[in-house]
């Protein structure tokens, strides 16, 4: 089936979209996106998404022309003619400023959004994470920018060395996030957070956060360190697409694997926030 996104205000074959060769998005990597999960047409957490894409078009000055109800017609509509509405699909919504060769003043944004059908990897696999001092530390770190390049050059590298994701330190030498997760740590019945300037505010990171105190399990953000990491700590790495993950080893050492329960559970109170 050829697959039907929606761009620059027309749904149309995902081969016929086209953009400008002057687009800042093409030639920059100048834009701001979001990947969200959607399940039996249902978009996971989409006013939560919708929130954060305009807060970061507003930190690159980027036109985003679509209220959240638009914005979401949109997207049913594009899982719609996919064919999407019975399985679990992943949503990219990508928004860029636009026509270089045209002023500022006047230019339209590049919208493109686009869903293909999602393939959760099993639970019953915990990853392997390298952390191998790599840091990540940019003006977009804490935005859902388009210029993803050295988060997938990280991504790369930990898939050519036999492992799922690699651990990212921040400015400051402390453990931030994974290429393309948030950090999970629990212990004693509590759960901690890295706590860094240069970490993307996870949408899903909050929700489990948020659903943690709920039922009364200590919830702590604060700088963690790379040695902290193997310090007995059950950990999971958690996004929009995967929810919370369980990681079994993080470089040459195992690590406790989060308790099954517990697990079932997050996940459980994750997928019931999910809509509202």
């Amino acid at each position: 089936m050829i697959a039907t996104v929606y761009f620059n205000n027309l749904f149309m074959d995902a081969a016929e979209a086209r953009v400008s060769a002057f687009d800042a998005g093409l030639l920059y990597g100048a834009g701001v996106f979001e990947t969200l999960l959607a399940r039996r047409g249902v978009p996971f957490f989409f006013e939560r998404h919708y929130s954060r894409l305009r807060n970061s078009c507003a930190e690159l000055g980027v036109h985003l022309p679509f209220g959240l109800t638009a914005l979401q017609n949109i997207v049913l509509e594009v899982l719609r003619r996919n064919e999407l509405n019975a399985v679990e699909a992943r949503v990219k919504v990508l928004v860029t400023p636009g026509n270089t060769a045209t002023h500022f003043s006047h230019r339209d944004s590049t919208i493109l959004i686009s869903a293909e059908p999602y393939l959760r990897p099993s639970l019953r696999i915990p990853w392997k994470l390298i952390c191998d001092g790599a840091v990540m530390s940019t003006p977009a770190s804490r935005i859902k920018s388009s210029s993803y390049f050295p988060y997938r050059l990280a991504l790369h590298a930990a898939h050519a060395r036999g492992y799922d994701d690699a651990i990212l330190l921040d400015r400051n030498g402390m453990a931030s996030e994974t290429s393309i997760a948030s950090l999970l740590l629990f212990r004693d019945g509590g759960l901690i957070l890295p706590d860094s300037p240069d970490a993307l505010p996870g949408i899903t990171r909050g929700v489990v956060a948020e659903q943690a105190e709920a039922r009364g399990m200590p919830v702590e953000w604060r700088p963690v360190s790379r040695d902290e990491l193997l310090d007995g700590y059950a950990i999971c790495v958690c996004n929009a697409l995967l929810g919370p993950f369980p990681v079994g080893r993080i470089n040459e050492t195992d690590i406790p694997v989060m308790d099954e329960p517990l697990l079932e559970t997050l996940r459980r109170d994750w997928e019931t926030a999910a809509v509202p």
